[in-house]
């Protein structure tokens, strides 16, 4: 039986209206001065995410032993902490399930009438970044509406040291319960927030949604804004069509994650790039990651260059005028989600950031770093969540075997807006 660091005061006794859903407007953040190498964070992001440092009593407080690879796309969403709350601006993350703050030395986490301390710590390396610090309690909430969606005596960690995360107050962690094994010391596992809302009767299901929205999109959208990230329920509002469920995987380590298994096949071509295998969805990678053979087998079915200073695969034009759609297949018989080709694409505004040629076409499918048959094969990040939309649904017990991955189609799933260059013309 698994250790869990729970409150002493029952999670139960906080039961009492139930809001059933909330959707928060997310932010995209894109930090140009840190666009460069973009598929090397993204790689060394998995790394940490297969290979985690967990704290001990006497290092926690410590800095771990990984170089941290700032990433330049990140999608955040605005959380209440204490009662009474201070709002903090946390990174939206399946991949991980540690929820803290204090990142930012000028906004550190602020006690409250509502926390409560332990005598633990808490640590998490993310390829990113790594933090540790504090692990305490205290009221957690989504939205600032009148009514909104509560989260008591919620485990939480308070950061005394980060790296890799300035100009960000701390994470939001929304990845499965199994990801804060031994995060926190004397504990195997700690509530996420999701358990918690759940377990208190806020929410009817262990269920996210999230919804995207391509970069030149948001900008032209005003209102719209980045997404939405919603809690309990789907946002109906956010995707077209039906939700199509997966199950978790069973293949190790991708059955940790919200892991699927898909195959990929380049246009018309009967031979697939990459044939049924598991990967993991992530909103905290940027690119779509293949492992190096079926990598290799793109280069050669496009025709890309790969570009040594900005990271990542070159077309010229003729060439781009030529890409097919990318078909991902999600599941066994399951749905096939069409990458288009304006999909496949790094938007172009941003080609002299990555410290690329304004004029090219640079790919956002990259090298994973390792061949295939690892038991994660391939990492759908946030280019790829950003035409569909995502659910994640942990079921009504995390350890049940019921959890389950949803995609849908999207009002932004056929947009050619990377297309869009510096000039503002296609």
């Amino acid at each position: 039986m698994a250790r869990l660091l729970v409150p002493v005061v029952l999670a139960l006794s906080f039961c009492t209206t139930l809001v059933a859903s909330v959707s928060l407007p997310v932010t995209k953040r894109v930090d140009r001065s840190k666009l460069k190498n973009l598929a090397h964070a993204d790689r060394a992001r998995v790394k940490a995410l297969l290979h985690p440092v967990h704290p001990s009593n006497e290092r926690a407080r410590k800095p771990p032993s990984v170089q941290a690879q700032n990433t330049g796309f990140t999608y955040t969403v605005d959380v209440g902490v204490g009662e009474p709350a201070t709002t903090y601006s946390l990174i939206v993350d399946t991949g991980s399930s540690n929820t803290w703050v204090g990142a930012d030395p000028q906004k550190p986490f602020v006690y409250s009438n509502s926390t409560r301390n332990t005598t633990e710590v808490v640590g998490v390396s993310y390829g990113s970044g790594f933090f540790a610090g504090d692990a305490l309690f205290d009221t957690i909430s989504l939205s600032s509406s009148p009514s909104p969606l509560t989260a008591h005596n919620q485990s939480l960690g308070s950061a005394t040291v980060s790296s890799g995360f300035e100009g960000f107050d701390g994470i939001l962690g929304l990845g499965p319960t199994i990801l804060t094994n031994e995060t926190v010391t004397n504990a195997e596992l700690v509530p996420t927030v999701i358990d918690t809302l759940f377990a208190q009767r806020k929410i009817k299901e262990r269920v996210v949604g999230v919804a995207f929205t391509p970069l030149n999109e948001h900008v032209r959208n005003g209102p719209r804004g980045s997404g939405s990230v919603s809690f309990g329920a789907v946002d109906h509002s956010q995707f077209v069509g039906p939700v199509s469920y997966v199950p978790v995987t069973s293949t190790f380590p991708s059955s940790l994650f919200f892991g699927v298994d898909a195959s990929f096949k380049y246009g018309s071509s009967h031979k697939p790039l990459l044939g049924k295998t598991a990967g993991i969805v992530d909103t905290g990678t940027s690119l779509l990651l293949l492992a190096t053979d079926a990598y290799t087998r793109y280069i050669k079915a496009t025709g890309a260059t790969f570009d040594t200073t900005v990271g990542l695969l070159r077309l010229t034009a003729r060439q781009y005028r030529n890409l097919k759609p990318l078909q991902v297949r999600i599941g066994a018989g399951g749905e096939t989600y069409v990458v288009t080709p304006d999909a496949q694409i790094l938007p172009r505004t941003l080609n002299v950031d990555v410290g690329g040629k304004g004029e090219a076409y640079y790919l956002i499918v990259a090298d994973l770093g390792q061949e295939s048959g690892t038991g994660l094969d391939f990492v759908l990040g946030q280019s790829f969540l950003e035409r569909f939309y995502s659910v994640y649904d942990s079921g009504a017990n995390g350890d049940d075997g019921k959890a389950r991955v949803g995609f849908a189609y999207t009002r932004y799933t056929f947009s050619l807006s990377n297309g869009l260059n510096v000039t503002g013309s296609w």
